[in-house]
């Protein structure tokens, strides 16, 4: 999302090079995603469950899903 869109940025942080924040933020496993503070999940995870979580990190409703595969 950051390299696409300008007003995203992203941070890399190693866990093992920062144990405080991996405490801090409860990193169990990689890799951890946090947005705003407000959203987190840890694994990868399909684009549109991650475009959700942005979506209701930002206070927007996700979009509802049709369960339609092109």
């Amino acid at each position: 999302m950051a390299v696409e869109f300008e007003n995203v940025t992203g941070d890399v942080i190693e866990a093992n090079e920062f144990p405080e924040l991996s405490r801090r933020y409860g990193v169990s496993g990689v890799p951890k995603v946090i947005i705003n503070d407000k959203v987190e999940f840890v694994g990868a995870v399909p684009e549109e469950h991650f475009v959700a979580a942005i979506q209701r990190a930002a206070g927007v409703e996700p979009a509802a899903q049709t369960g339609e595969e092109g």
